[in-house]
Order: C-alpha cells, then structure tokens, then sequence
C-alpha cells in the first residue's frame, strides 16, 4: 500500500523534541511505515489495541507523523531517506561494525505493541529492527534494514545493498528479493520464490511446498528439505544446495554456478550452458531428462526412469542406476548404469 494517499483529516504530526510520544489505536489490522529512518521494536500482545511509543533521536528536525484509517495506522516521516543521502552520514571508518547503529542514535524509536495476526508493512525504511512472534503478514520494500523477526504467517521481503534480516518460521509463503550483497535467512517457510541481483546470501531451513529459485550473480542460497517441487535458475556463478527433494526438479544454469541437491524424486531436468555442475546424492529421477551444452557435469546416484541425455562439448554425465529405455547423444562423456555411452550409442 502507498501510505500518503491516506487522508489528511486523520493525521497527527507528532514533532521531535527530545520527548516520548504515546498513543494507542483500537481496531488496527496493519501498521504500515513508510519514508522512515530510525529504531523499530515491536511486541506482540495477547489482544488490545496497538500502542506506539515514539522516543526522539539527537535530531530535533525529524518529525515522526501518523495516520489512522480503515484499520490501518500508517507511520512515516516528510522524505523518502534515499532524498536524504543518508549513507553518507555513516561513519564506517571510524565506527566499524558499530556505523549504523551510532548512525542510527540521530533518529527516532518506534516501540509498537501489536496484538497477534496484525499485518507489518514497510516501504523505504532504513533501520534496525527487532519483532517477537507477530504470526502476521511482513512485507519489507525497498530501504535498508538490520535485524530480525520472529514466527510470521507469510513474508514479502525485498532488502537492497549488505543489509541482514532473519525471520523464525514463515507459515505460508517466502517471497525474498536481495539486491546486493545482503543476507536473508528464515527456519522455514510454506513456500519459497526467491531471487537474487548480486552477491546475496539466503539460508532457509524446510520448505513444506514448492520452491522457486532465480540467482543472477554469484549469490547463494541454502535450503533444508523440500517437500513439493523445485524450479531452480543460474545465470552466473551463483550456488544452491537443498536436502532432499520430493516434488521433483528442474535446474536451469547459465554460467559457472553450481547446484547440489541431497535427492530428488520426482520429474526431473536439467539443463547447464557453460561449466556448471549439478550433483544429485539419490532418489528417483521419473522421465529423466539431462543436456549439457559446454565443460559442465552431471552426476545423480539414484534411479532415473527412462532417461534422455545429451552431453556436447566437453560434459560430462553420470547416472547411477536406471530403468526403462535409454537415450544418450552427444561427444562428452556419458555413463549410465554402469555403461559408456558417446554419439551414435
């Protein structure tokens, strides 16, 4: 949602003067902040209404303003940070690991008191963040963020340059976005859509659904076991590593990158442009289909039913066990059952 398309008539501006500020709001389904810098805690309650404790910075000229309608109780300030310039306030040189947080003593603290189930929301925050077990809605675009967040019913999560975030269980959907070099990571989620611009890092433990994975970079991703079906692409050197998979898979590299998947069962492809490898530990791969256009591999140490394999250039395949018919091609090196395939076999 778009925060200053709320209603003029219901704001309260709530000025900085090195006070605390407090105020509480019945019937609120979703706190929305927006174009906001500072410190953000938040505490789940049982039920009641939504208090917000607003504490000031060392600024005096950073109001804080609020708005209350149709459920939702928006918080944000006049500037979108990214007008402001504000990493250049940051003082890494001279603070360290410490930058942001000294930064950050600038800048106003929001301490909210939400009941259990309210949706948070978060467009062109640059802050540190602390939440408990909201069991709602998150979603978090643009801006920066360190901190974490504990069990959530789903999470919309795009995070820009080396910021950090981890989540506790995510019931539903993990929907995650890094561009740059940040990190993201949950205990496990309903369902993954992940992607990656950059050098980006996302750990995850199960998924219960299925998962689909976009890396453009060198980011890595890290799953637990993955109970429905895995659509993976690489277009670079990225990485991906997965325990066992029971939806089946379909891996897509362009590049160098690399993935490597404890089982599989299920339909599989699998297709590498370049030097990527594709390691499979076991299961059984139904209507196996594997091409390897360049220097890169393929190994799967289960059953594949019917496989169809092509390896040009100098790939390598090799598939441990099979059943059903087989068809190789190509002048890499290919091994099924035991047996050396090459062209014409």
């Amino acid at each position: 949602m778009r925060i200053l398309l709320l209603s003029a008539a219901v704001t309260a501006p709530l000025m900085a003067a090195a006070s605390a500020e407090t105020s509480t709001h019945e019937g609120v389904k979703e706190i929305a902040v927006e174009n906001f810098i500072g410190t953000v805690n938040v505490e789940t309650v049982k039920g009641g209404p939504v208090r917000l404790d607003i504490t000031d910075g060392n600024k005096t000229d950073y109001p804080v303003r609020i708005r209350e309608e149709n459920g939702v109780l928006a918080i944000y300030s006049d500037k979108d940070p990214d007008e402001t310039n504000w990493h250049r306030d940051l003082k890494w040189r001279k603070h360290h690991d410490d930058a942001f947080r000294i930064f950050l003593e600038d800048y106003p603290t929001l301490t909210l008191r939400i009941p259990a189930g309210a949706a948070l929301d978060f467009d062109s925050a640059v802050m540190m963040f602390t939440a408990d077990d909201t069991m709602g809605a998150f979603s978090l675009r643009e801006g920066y963020v360190e901190g974490a967040i504990g069990d959530i019913a789903s999470a919309d999560i795009a995070i820009h340059g080396s910021a950090d975030l981890d989540a506790g269980n995510v019931a539903g959907e993990f929907k995650s976005a890094i561009y740059g070099s940040g990190d993201l990571s949950a205990k496990s989620a309903g369902s993954l859509d992940a992607e990656i611009h950059g050098s980006g890092d996302i750990v995850l433990g199960r998924v219960s659904g299925p998962a689909v994975i976009d890396i453009h970079g060198s980011g890595d991703i890290r799953l637990g076991d993955v109970d429905g079906a895995v659509a993976l692409s690489i277009n670079g050197s990225g990485d991906v590593a997965a325990g066992r998979v029971e939806g089946g898979a379909g891996v897509d590299i362009n590049g160098s990158g690399d993935v490597t998947l404890a089982s599989v069962n299920g339909k599989t492809l699998a297709h590498v442009r370049g030097s990527g490898d594709i390691d499979i530990g076991g299961g059984r791969a139904e209507e196996l289909m594997v091409e390897i256009n360049g220097s890169g591999d393929f190994s799967f140490d289960g059953v594949a039913t019917n496989p169809a394999v092509y390896a040009g250039g100098s790939g390598s395949v090799h598939i441990a066990r099979h059943e059903g018919q087989i068809r190789a091609s190509g002048d890499g090196d290919i091994e099924i059952s035991g047996v050396d395939y090459g062209d014409d076999d």
